[in-house]
């Protein structure tokens, strides 16, 4: 067989082309198709969330987490849309003053849910939710002003300068005082502790170190985000080296067969030739649309590369991490659509969990709303406690079907454990007028058990009474 010689169709170039090339004029940039995202574009957002520079504090890290990362930013969108789901029991209010007051605050003077939305998704991110209250005396609350974490630091009474040098781990800020807003810069602003509407969480016990070097202990909530920061960062350097390489490597490449050159018997001229052949091929593929298919002469054969088994494979590594983030996150990775290797056991046990975290989540922000609204009363004068509140609810996230209330309800009245009104009850029906009070084992006409199926077993759903449960 003949032997080949092989040429990349990249670094041939006739000195006449680019001789030619040198005096065509450069066409603009703007037309359409002409400037496309190359690997450089890709990673340069990636850069610094991967290099070791210091932030100016651990929340602009977060930030740059949520915006790159797709796992993390469905997850925390995931969670937070959870707070939109709520009620506020009125009937809980002491007087009809109290919750036309409440009312007022939650449907006028408040976006009460992008409040709770964007404080879910703080304590997500950063584990701190900081507002500022705006209110006077004689009108209660009038809005809330949500300030951007990473611009906020809390003093004590020692002051701004005082803290700075004295705030350290043997003297750390523990009782806030003052919330600073841009500190350090023309535009700052500083606010009493009592003005702010400061949510977090798992804060008891977290070390914090702001940006101006003071330490505080207690103050600041705890981010989720904090185990993730080398996990990411080595997520990205993954990712951006496998693209890097990918482009690197020829994808493709052309072989001449020897037969384009075989009668010709003089060296120089067989080089000329070649390279006249791959100047015309990359003239003709330069010159092709999308749709085109070039046509190759016998001796030019095209071919591609197969990158499966000269690139290194990722994926388990890339899979290992976003697990890593599903556990940190409590959100089950099948509630964004990632299927991967579970199983219904794994899912089940993963959503208890995720019900357990977010649940306390929803207390935390059930305890602070209770807390605005007694000091929306406090500035309207208004004499209360804070069980004369209404009080905020959270729907429940593991609620059960209709059928399983009905299995349950029917299950405690046929066993004697509830009376019929109670089972109504729990059903949202109306009491019954007769035989309310009465229990199936006082009543001789039912039997126990429930009529048509056996003691102390449920019917199946679609069943019908006189067969057989396995029927």
């Amino acid at each position: 067989m003949a032997e080949r010689r092989r040429f990349n169709i990249f670094p041939w170039r006739s000195v006449k082309k680019a001789k030619k090339e040198q005096v065509i004029e450069r066409e603009p940039t703007n037309r359409p198709f002409r400037a496309v995202a190359g690997i450089p574009d890709i990673v340069r957002d990636t850069e610094r969330l991967r290099s070791d520079s210091k932030f100016d504090n651990e929340f602009d890290l977060y930030d740059s987490m949520l915006k790159l990362d797709p796992e993390l930013n469905g997850a925390v969108r995931a969670v937070s849309l959870t707070a939109n789901n709520y009620s506020i029991n009125y009937s809980r209010g002491k007087n009809a003053r109290i919750r036309d007051e409440i009312r007022e605050l939650v449907e006028s003077n408040l976006d009460f849910d992008d409040f709770l939305i964007n404080a879910m998704r703080g304590l997500m991110v950063y584990g701190n939710d900081i507002n500022k209250i705006v209110g006077k005396e004689g009108e209660g609350v009038t809005s809330l002003i949500s300030l951007p974490v990473k611009q906020v630091t809390i003093i004590d009474r020692r002051g701004v300068l005082d803290s700075m040098f004295g705030a350290g781990e043997n003297n750390p800020i523990v009782k806030p005082t003052n919330y600073v807003l841009r500190e350090g810069t023309t535009e700052v602003q500083e606010f009493p502790a009592d003005e702010m509407l400061h949510i977090k969480i798992d804060y008891r016990s977290n070390w914090f170190v702001d940006n101006k070097g003071r330490t505080s202990y207690g103050i600041w909530g705890a981010s989720r985000f904090t185990s993730l920061k080398q996990a990411i960062r080595m997520k990205y350097n993954t990712m951006n080296n496998r693209l890097s390489l990918e482009d690197a490597m020829t994808k493709q490449y052309i072989t001449i067969d020897q037969s384009a050159i075989e009668h010709i018997q003089d060296p120089a001229e067989q080089h000329e030739r070649l390279v006249y052949i791959i100047d015309e091929v990359i003239t003709l593929f330069e010159g092709l649309r999308g749709d085109q298919i070039p046509v190759l002469p016998h001796y030019v054969s095209l071919h591609h590369v197969d990158l499966e088994n000269t690139m290194p494979d990722s994926m388990g590594f890339l899979d290992a991490v976003n697990s890593d983030i599903a556990a940190v996150l409590q959100v089950p990775r099948v509630a964004s659509g990632q299927e991967r290797g579970s199983t219904f056991a794994a899912t089940f046990n993963a959503n208890l969990w995720a019900v357990q975290a977010i649940s306390r989540m929803h207390r935390i922000l059930h305890d602070a709303c209770t807390n605005l609204f007694s000091l929306h009363l406090d500035l309207l004068g208004i004499p209360h406690r804070k069980q004369d509140l209404p009080t905020l609810i959270f729907d429940t996230m593991d609620t059960e079907s209709p059928l399983n209330l009905m299995q349950r309800v029917s299950l405690g009245y046929t066993s004697g454990i509830m009376t019929l009104n109670q089972a109504l009850e729990e059903l949202n029906l109306p009491p019954a007028k007769e035989g309310g009070e009465d229990r199936v084992s006082d009543n001789e006409e039912i039997p126990e058990g429930g009529e048509g199926y056996p003691d102390n077993e449920l019917p199946r759903e679609n069943s019908q009474p006189g067969k057989s449960v396995g029927n």
